[in-house]
């Protein structure tokens, strides 16, 4: 479960329309949703992918976040060994640590901290 808010226009003048994940820089547009995660540490979920995989399941806290899961719950997640770097689509340029891991959901991919990846994923047990 993960917290998250709407994104205004305010937002995209104060944060020039990035969102400074802990992998890097990541644009979004206003109506996008923020992020945050176990270490508060946050990033961008367009608008569309927000409404596509994820469903709140709570009310908004006095910031304006609100509880979500995925709706989805079943990543791929491979742990990287050494330094790496990957290029979304819309051209942004996310850079992972040696041991982090690399996680993918339906058509989005994202880097995770080591640290967080342990305290956010638990692995499937598939039955005999």
């Amino acid at each position: 479960m993960g917290r998250a808010r709407r994104l205004t226009a305010e937002d995209y003048q104060q944060r020039q329309g990035i969102i400074l994940s802990l992998e890097g820089p990541e644009r979004f547009e206003p109506g996008d949703y923020l992020a945050r995660g176990v270490q508060d540490e946050e990033w961008p979920i367009a608008e569309e992918s927000f409404r596509t995989n994820c469903e709140p399941i709570g009310e908004a806290d006095a910031e304006g976040f609100f509880p979500y899961h995925a709706k989805d719950s079943v990543r791929e997640a491979c742990q990287i060994f050494e330094p790496f770097t990957v290029q979304r689509g819309n051209g942004d340029i996310l850079s992972g640590k040696a041991g982090d891991y690399l996680v993918r959901s339906g058509n989005r991919t994202a880097i995770v901290d080591q640290a967080i990846f342990l305290k956010s994923y638990r692995p499937i047990v598939e039955s005999e």
